[in-house]
């Protein structure tokens, strides 16, 4: 069955239609405020009704935004301020928003429901207005007062996944009160989720590789590019609350918190022994996973005779680096010179642990380690993705994508880190 989020403020229609024998088990209730605490990939739609906190959900926009790129299926049905559903601008209150609505389009949603059953409140001059929305552009308007403002719209453009946003088609209210064509509504709203998930399930299925996000702006860049798209952004706060074996690889940028990765570090390395992959760039100074012992060795750069003449951004040599294993898969297509720029520190490889580029002094630039886990570690101080996302590059880019190629094929194999019905 479909999981089914509905926000909650305490508020008296919100408690007795989540308590409604119609509709009990049918939804998952969501205190408002624990809401940055859970792992939301756990659901498949978040409900949003009318009076739950405006301030609280602007709080927390970051956290909605990441459920709808999962991608999920926002329904924000009722009051709104505020910036908190992408796309979507709070239009004002008009006396036409509590009058008689139009049908603008059809839609599942509307199924059995044609105009005069859509006009719920009956006030006169804003008795009950919740207002109109500003929907953007490429959304689809369904329902519209009579001036033409758009009361519910769905929008299938703003992020990678879908937004179902009203203000009068405020349903659980009026689920609550009994009203029928709300009832018939719920019902078509219900119907139309059980659709959405499945595409949103495929493509979920899809993005089996996750990037952790510390909220630096070169991580982002990169990683939401379209070229990424089959990667996910796993917010470093709430590292967590996500349950990382639902990814294939776990990619950890330069410049992650440290601290943060120290204190899931049992998470972690819970994750490597299920058979996870772990691919992390840069300094490693505190030990989040056992075994990998960094120290700070800076090579020597030196930059070409002509470089101030033909300005090369990120274009540097460093004079020491050995490939020890060039039969190794991560090196296909690439040479040492796409990866001669600069590193940050080096690895003492321990037993067990293989050197696949050194610094020519035992040390490892880049290391493997398939036998401590059931899983396999990557982990060099190279830093492509950084430099990538700062802008143009030229020296790392080649890197960059034999890392990310390598990336992709663990993640195809078709042995799944576990034997839930899920990864199927």
């Amino acid at each position: 069955m479909n999981k089914i989020g509905v926000l909650y403020s305490g508020i008296s229609f919100q408690h007795q239609t989540l308590n409604n024998p119609t509709y009990r088990g049918r939804f998952v209730p969501i205190d408002i405020y624990d809401l940055p605490k859970i792992d939301l990939s756990l659901y498949d739609a978040i409900v949003v009704p009318r009076s739950v906190d405006q301030v609280a959900l602007n709080d927390y926009k970051r956290v909605i935004r990441e459920f709808l790129d999962l991608p999920g299926i926002v329904v924000a049905l009722g009051d709104y301020r505020g910036e908190w559903l992408p796309g979507c601008k709070p239009g004002g209150f008009t006396p036409e928003d509590d009058n008689p609505l139009v049908k603008a389009s059809d839609h599942p949603i509307l199924n059995g429901l044609e105009s005069p059953e859509l006009h719920w409140h009956r006030g006169t001059n804003g008795l009950c207005s919740h207002g109109h929305l500003i929907g953007p552009d490429a959304a689809k308007a369904l329902i519209k007062n009579s001036k033409g403002d758009t009361i519910l719209y769905v929008d299938r453009t703003t992020t990678k996944g879908v937004i179902l946003a009203g203000t009068q088609f405020d349903i659980f209210c009026h689920c609550f009160s009994q009203d029928q064509g709300a009832l018939r509504a719920m019902e078509n709203l219900l119907a139309w989720i059980d659709e959405e998930v499945a595409l949103q399930r495929s493509q979920r299925n899809r993005r089996k590789i996750a990037v952790v996000y510390s909220g630096l702006h070169f991580h982002h860049d990169l990683f939401t590019r379209p070229e990424y798209d089959d990667m996910e952004l796993v917010y470093i706060r709430r590292l967590a609350r996500t349950d990382l074996s639902r990814y294939r690889v776990l990619i950890i940028p330069r410049e992650t918190n440290q601290e943060i990765l120290y204190a899931q570090r049992e998470q972690i390395i819970t994750y490597l022994e299920s058979g996870g992959t772990v691919l992390s760039f840069g300094e490693v100074i505190l030990p989040w996973v056992p075994g990998l012992v960094w120290h700070k060795a800076l090579p020597e750069v030196r930059y070409p005779e002509d470089a101030a003449e033909r300005y090369d951004r990120g274009y540097v040599q460093t004079e020491n680096l050995v490939i020890e294993e060039p039969e190794n898969p991560l090196f296909e297509g690439i040479t040492i010179e796409d990866m001669r720029w600069h590193y940050h520190g080096v690895f003492v490889p321990t037993a067990g642990q293989r050197t696949l580029l050194s610094d020519g002094k035992d040390n490892a630039v880049i290391l493997l380690d398939e036998s401590s886990f059931a899983g396999t570690l990557l982990a060099t101080t190279l830093d492509p993705e950084e430099h990538a996302g700062f802008g143009a590059v030229t020296i790392t880019e080649r890197f960059l994508e034999r890392c990310m190629a390598w990336v992709r094929e663990v993640a195809a194999k078709p042995i799944p880190l576990n034997d839930r019905e899920d990864e199927t």
